[in-house]
């Protein structure tokens, strides 16, 4: 656009693009006025101006790692149609059985173990019994694989950033050797030891939210798998529980959310409350498998 030197010293003045500016001018031309109304009536696309910093600020550069996640994260939610459901759980069951074999467990396997296993060991059972959200998506070639086994992705607060190791063929192991699982891939994620194999070929995440007091969260998916769970904050409240002759009483219960993240793509919101339900009654179940049984044997 041809602007007059009088124009173009205001329209740099006011930091303006000039293209964005409507023109009266002859033939189409940009005048003095045009750019006084532009300015006068905020009509303008202006640069934002520079604001000084405040003491004690400072601005730092972005480190390798979090560019990295920063690209990662807007480049799922630019690919993918995401979409969050929850529902509340209740683990009461799970914090009794914790507290009885823990001293066991820590005593014949060297780990505490945690609510965590528990509920990654549950997850993984769910996925079993609802393949699709084991499956990873490629809209490109118009497919979608279902995965025969889990390799559960659990992300990890590392001191360079979040890192989700993977812990292969999950489904092959009990809670207890989930928990070494865990211990040891956040371990060295927090010594920066993990390696690129360790970050490789994860097919559903867990990410949990409530080691840090969350009580619900939306995660963001790590594609091209089709599902990430959070596990929010455990915390005891009052709930309405029915006996079995239909009356209700209030007892104090130990709940959380269990919220997943879904790719609306591959998954609809039918499919996601089944996981969630069927999720939500494992959590509640008294089956947890030959390791928790050797405990308390």
């Amino acid at each position: 656009m041809r602007l007059s030197p009088s124009v173009r010293r205001l329209v740099r003045e006011h930091g303006l693009d000039p293209t964005g500016l409507r023109a009266t001018g002859q033939g189409g031309r940009l005048t003095r006025d045009d750019v006084l109304a532009a300015v006068g009536a905020g009509a303008a696309l202006a640069r934002p101006a520079a604001v000084a910093a405040a003491p004690g600020e400072r601005t730092e550069a972005l480190s390798r790692m979090r560019r990295v996640i920063a690209q990662r994260m807007t480049e799922s939610l630019h690919t993918t149609a995401q979409l969050t459901s929850a529902v509340e759980a209740d683990v009461t069951r799970i914090m009794a059985l914790r507290a009885r074999v823990r001293d066991t467990a820590r005593e014949r396997h060297g780990v505490s173990i945690s609510p965590l296993a528990f509920l990654a060991h549950a997850t993984i059972r769910a996925l079993q019994l609802h393949p699709l959200l084991n499956a990873s998506i490629d809209v490109e070639a118009g497919t979608f694989t279902l995965h025969a086994g889990v390799n559960l992705g659990i992300a990890v607060d590392a001191p360079n950033g979040l890192m989700v190791p993977v812990i292969r063929d999950a489904q092959l192991l009990g809670p207890v050797s989930l928990q070494q699982a865990i211990a040891d891939l956040a371990e060295r994620a927090r010594t920066r030891r993990i390696t690129p194999d360790d970050l490789a070929g994860g097919t559903f995440t867990i990410t949990n939210t409530g080691s840090r007091g969350s009580l619900f969260d939306t995660p963001i998916l790590n594609p091209p798998e089709v599902g990430i769970l959070a596990t929010p904050a455990i915390e005891k409240r009052p709930v309405v529980i029915t006996g079995p002759d239909g009356t209700d009483r209030v007892a104090i219960r130990h709940r959380t959310y269990l919220c997943l993240t879904y790719d609306h793509r591959l998954i609809d919101g039918a499919d996601a409350a089944r996981f969630l339900g069927e999720l939500a009654a494992l959590v509640d179940s008294d089956d947890w498998g030959p390791e928790i049984d050797a405990l308390l044997a």
